[in-house]
């Protein structure tokens, strides 16, 4: 019943044309009023004409409604939509509060209120006639004073809504209606208890609301942007870095009528995407833009083009859009932590942008990354994700050479993922991390391999423990399934923000599998998105010069030594999981022949 309907026909009734549409149909009735009117008759009187004349003022800056008729002791109004008059009704209880506070409590007038969404009659004088004109009437009269009750045809328009919550009353037999009405008594949200959902702390991700998009063509039939709303839902659905409203919860929102705050809070959501669609014969262009819901601001948009046949084929087109949304709440959230103090941040928040940070390996970004997770760590010790990101820290730090003892980061990365281990033994995160450890600190090869293969058992689609499993095969010199392991990692991660991570581990199995084209595509992908990354640098100087390209490589050779003076072979296999390995062995043999310093 989402607004009004186009009249459908001219009836004669008692020779008088009547004309039938589709309304939400109000009554409101004074509670007690002999009483009232016996005890103060002209003020009674007076303060309800003014009462309803409020009322109609306050509805004449609306769109759909209108006073049908007054009834005395009674008002009965009319809405093209139920959205306003839920709000009508809402406001009228509260008006009529505000004005009995002047008044001594037992002349102060109650109001009970009915309404219900259903076809009308409507003469020519512009009454309103009809069975579910009636039944508005008799749920005003069965209703409690003080109360609105609704039927189900306006809470099924509103089930989602911010404007109100409907606490369900169940069937309420009325006076001269055969069938019970399902009935709702409506509410306004503060008043509703609100039950916060149990999350675990393990869910450390912001949450994103998909709003309905907005035709431009007001003669275009809605379908088209429910499409595209539901495959803007299901490209983000597919993140890991984030949790999604889903799509019933967000149907009926329409940031047209309530302000990005009221939307944020009754979705309890962190960020907003919005925007406005225009079809075409061919193409449709959306344009998109996401907010943050505490303040409003955009923080991205972009306008895109959808071939009309791309969507019918459910083509993946906006597994893009969602990498650019992912970056730029990364974006958002690293400038927040790097200007905010720790304790004014949520969890997420600092999750986000340690997350972000560390991967961007800069000393001191990743100084602050470090930070932030110690301060998660405290903030929330029974949970096993930031544990296991401190893990990470922990290798990487070892990896990039800003570590002058190993040992002791292999120590403090151990104590981490035993931690995150031991509060969830099957927690895909922890046995990734605890692998990290042991392949690339511990050089315990075997032990994991079989903290990768238990990771991927629970979750297959793992990424990262994929990659990483794949990169513990190129360290054994097993290229093939080196490759088989990181390019499936590819696939997973197609426009993961920390993707150069990725192709660095898939350029290193195809180093293995001395596929040495491949592996300088992706190692020269890699530092195209981090060029201060020393694994990819270190193997971009072998490939090179494999390939023959020796005045490169002696280049790269020259970067490495001016960002890692200390750098020589020897450090290198101290360091190197795969130096006991053939494959390693001839590694560390073209980084001498290169030039590097033994």
């Amino acid at each position: 019943m989402g607004g009004t309907t186009a009249t459908t026909a001219a009836e004669e009734l008692g020779g008088q044309a009547l004309q039938r549409s589709s309304k939400t149909v109000v009554f409101a009735d004074v509670v007690d009023s002999v009483r009232l009117i016996e005890s103060d008759e002209e003020g009674t009187v007076r303060r309800w004409l003014g009462f309803v004349d409020s009322v109609e003022e306050e509805i004449s800056h609306g769109k759909t409604g209108r006073i049908v008729k007054r009834l005395g002791d009674g008002v009965m109004l009319e809405f093209g939509d139920p959205s306003e008059a839920v709000q009508t009704a809402l406001k009228m209880r509260e008006d009529l509060a505000i004005m009995n506070q002047g008044e001594p409590e037992a002349q102060g007038i109650a109001i009970r209120i009915g309404m219900h969404a259903g076809e009308v009659l409507r003469s020519l004088d512009s009454d309103l006639y009809g069975r579910d004109v009636n039944i508005a009437a008799r749920l005003a009269a069965a209703t409690m004073p003080g109360e609105i009750m609704a039927s189900a045809s306006v809470r099924d328009s509103l089930a989602n809504s911010v404007d109100a919550e409907f606490e369900d009353v169940g069937p309420v037999f009325l006076k001269n209606v055969p069938d019970p009405v399902h009935t709702f008594r409506v509410v306004a949200p503060h008043e509703f208890p609100r039950v916060a959902p149990l999350l675990s702390p393990e869910d450390l991700l912001p949450t994103i609301a998909v709003l309905p998009l907005v035709m431009r063509q007001a003669d275009v039939v809605s379908v088209w942007g429910d499409m595209l709303t539901e495959d803007l839902i299901a490209a983000l659905s597919r993140s890991h870095q984030m949790n999604v409203i889903s799509r019933l919860s967000t149907m009926g929102i329409s940031v047209e009528k309530f302000s990005l705050p009221q939307i944020s809070e009754t979705l309890e959501a962190d960020f907003l995407l919005s925007g406005y669609c225009a079809i075409g014969e061919r193409h449709h262009t959306l344009d998109l833009s996401l907010s943050d819901a505490r303040t409003g601001r955009v923080i991205w948009s972009d306008r895109i083009d959808v071939e009309a046949s791309a969507l019918l084929q459910k083509n993946s087109i906006f597994s893009e859009v969602a990498s650019q949304i992912h970056l730029a709440m990364l974006d958002l959230e690293m400038k927040r932590a790097m200007s905010h103090p720790v304790p004014t941040l949520d969890s997420y928040e600092i999750l986000m942008a340690a997350v972000a940070l560390m991967h961007r390996l800069s000393p001191t970004d990743f100084a602050r990354a470090g930070e932030l997770l110690d301060a998660l760590i405290e903030r929330i010790p029974n949970t096993p994700v930031p544990l296991s990101w401190k893990s990470r820290w922990h290798v990487l730090k070892v990896v990039q050479g800003w570590s002058s003892d190993p040992k002791q980061e292999a120590t403090l990365a151990l104590n981490h993922t035993h931690r995150a281990l031991d509060l969830d033994p099957t927690n895909s995160g922890a046995l990734i991390a605890e692998g990290f450890v042991q392949t690339n600190l511990m050089h315990n090869l075997d032990e994991a391999e079989e903290l990768y293969d238990s990771a991927l058992e629970y979750t297959p689609n793992e990424a990262t423990g994929r990659a990483l499993r794949g990169t513990l095969y190129a360290f054994r010199g097993e290229g093939a399934r080196a490759v088989r392991d990181t390019e499936r990692s590819l696939h997973l991660a197609p426009r993961d923000p920390h993707r150069f991570f990725f192709q660095c581990l898939a350029g290193s199995a195809s180093l293995a599998a001395e596929d040495y084209p491949r592996a300088l595509e992706l190692i020269k992908s890699s530092l195209r998105l981090n060029r201060l990354h020393m694994s990819s640098l270190r193997m971009l100087a072998v490939t090179e010069w494999r390939l023959g390209m020796h005045d490169k490589a002696r280049g790269t050779a020259a970067k490495i030594l001016r960002l890692n003076p200390d750098f020589t072979v020897s450090k290198w296999k101290r360091n190197a999981p795969s130096a006991d390995f053939p494959v390693g062995q001839a590694f560390a043999d073209t980084l001498r022949e290169i030039g590097v310093p033994d």
